[in-house]
Formats: structure tokens, sequence, C-alpha cells
């Protein structure tokens, strides 16, 4: 069965967000670039900056390459090794350089992390900023609430938690803002690792003809944040200096992956397809879901618009069907 949607859209920050960023003069410095987040911010600085992306913002990515934004520009990056002596006027950061829980199995996946947060941190002690985000993850809650400290344990989660106490630190003693967000499951372009998201693998399914595959043989419970949300929250925390603190991202509704699954296949096929799942084991639930109250009170004191999970859900399948 073959789906066709209506052209996707670029992201970009809201008209107010982005002619605040042109005004305010501040260069931009994005690490990580080639990952998720980093290549969903560049696309929103570019259409912020249009022409003057190239001078406004430089882009660290692991190795030295070309980045060909979805505009037909390109961009040059940088090697994240560079970041240990590179001189650069105060500049607001975007942070997403970071080994993912997918690589947490790997010798010296710690000491790489804890490399890249050094950095990060000699860099700002050379140069200021003018505020940072930092993507966080829901990783830094232990099952029982608590915030993850042994890095044996979870050295993602914990290492996760050490950066959001290290760069808290920094901003306040150099006064300048930082958003640190908990990152829970994210929807949108750009979603990359497409057989670790079960988003992205339910949308491949459906736009395939079903049945739907589902691995889970225990209640699953997730909800989503549009990535474009996430990136306008936190580049207006920055651009006002608002004090939020740290908190989740968060979606309505939450569902179970089985009712997910449904839903995206009547948003996207108009019918429910056939579900394929394992015998049901009395297993506890895995519920990894933020604090939506938390998450709407900082849209709305940042001005964000949420979109809500059907157009979380178009947007995905919109970007997995021009990836082809």
């Amino acid at each position: 069965m073959a789906i066709t949607y209506p052209r996707a859209t670029l992201l970009c920050f809201t008209p107010s967000l982005a002619a605040t960023l042109r005004a305010s003069g501040a260069p931009v410095i994005v690490t990580g670039s080639g990952g998720w987040m980093g290549r969903a911010a560049l696309e929103m600085l570019d259409s912020a900056f249009g022409a003057e992306m190239l001078a406004r913002v430089t882009v660290f990515a692991s190795a030295p390459r070309e980045i060909k934004l979805r505009s037909g520009r390109v961009v040059a990056a940088r090697g994240f090794a560079e970041l240990g002596h590179a001189t650069a006027p105060p500049s607001l950061i975007l942070h997403f350089a970071f080994l993912t829980r997918g690589h947490a199995a790997e010798a010296g996946y710690i000491a790489a992390n804890q490399h890249i947060s050094e950095l990060v941190q000699k860099f700002i002690n050379r140069n200021g900023a003018l505020g940072i985000f930092i993507p966080s993850s829901g990783a830094v809650y232990c099952p029982d609430g608590a915030l993850e400290t042994e890095i044996t344990r979870n050295p993602y989660g914990a290492l996760k938690h050490q950066d959001e106490k290290i760069f808290q630190k920094l901003a306040e003693e150099q006064n300048f803002p930082a958003a640190i967000i908990r990152i829970f499951n994210l929807a949108g372009p750009f979603i990359n690792n497409l057989g670790a998201y079960a988003l992205a693998t339910i949308i491949k399914d459906v736009t395939a003809g079903g049945p739907i595959s589902l691995r889970a043989n225990h209640p699953v419970y997730r909800s989503y944040a549009h990535i474009e949300d996430v990136l306008n929250i936190a580049m207006a925390i920055l651009l006002r200096r608002l004090d939020l603190g740290i908190f989740d991202t968060g979606g309505e509704p939450a569902l179970e992956i089985g009712e997910l699954a449904t839903r995206i296949s009547l948003r996207l096929a108009g019918k429910t397809l056939p579900i394929l799942r394992p015998d049901w084991q009395n297993q506890p639930e895995d519920r990894y879901l933020g604090d939506v109250s938390a998450y709407r009170r900082a849209a709305e004191l940042t001005g964000t618009v949420l979109h809500d999970l059907d157009q979380q859900i178009l947007d995905t399948a919109r970007y997995l069907e021009a990836l082809g």
C-alpha cells in the first residue's frame, strides 16, 4: 500500500522568536550536529537566518563534514575535537554532542562522554556564553523516581544527570541562562536509529500495508513531544533569559503501545490494520512518561503552541516517506 502525504514543511522557530533571534546579533554554536536534534536545530536556524546562516552559526560534528540542509544550503561542520582550542565570541550554545544509550555497552563509553563534557566546559570557560541548551533524558530517573547517581548501573542516565549539574552550575556562576530539558519520547523530522523507536517502526509497518509488529509482551506506555516544540521552548528560554529550572517533556495522551499502533493506523491508513504481538506475560508496566504538566507550563510561559499527537504522527510519517 503506497500512502502519499501532503508535502512536509520545514521546521522553524515561531515568527516572533525567529525575529528576536535575528535581532539579537547572537552567534550560535551547535555541537552534535549530525544527530536527530542537531539536524532539526540546524534546519530551524537556517529558516530563521536565511542567507546569514553561515555567518551566524558555527557547527561541530564528530568529524569534519559537509551537511546539506533540506533548504539546499550546505553547512561545513568542524570536527568536535577542535572545540578544545576554538575561540569564539560569547554565543548561544546548543549542545547535542553525546554518545547515546545504544553505545553504553561499548568500551570507553563513560570516558568518551566525560571528555565531551569537559571540552564544552573548557570552551565556555575560555570564551564565555550567552546561554546553553542541554537536552537531558528521562533516563536520569530511577524506577522509584529518584535521580540516577550510580554510573555502573545506568551509565547513560547517570552521565546525563552529571551534565545537568555541571552546566546548571556553570550557568549560575557565569550568569547566563540554561535550558535543561529531560527528553522522554520525541516525534517529528530527522528521527534516526529507526529500529529503536516504536513510533518509527509502527509508521513503517503501516505505510507498508501492515501487519503492525510489536515486540512488547507487557504493557508499554508512551507519550510524545514534537521536536520543533522542544527547540522553540529551549530557544525562548535562552533569548528571554527565563529560569524554568530542569523539567521533563511530556505529551497527551499517554497511550499503551497497542493503542498507539491503532491510532497511527487510523491516522495514516484510515483503517485498523492487524497487530502482531507476543503472548501477554505478567510483567510490570513500562511507563516512560515525563511530567506533562511541567512541560505544558513551559510551553505556556514561552508562547509555544504544542503539536497534538495526530500532527506529530503525520510529520514523522512525512519525513520517513521522504527517506524512502
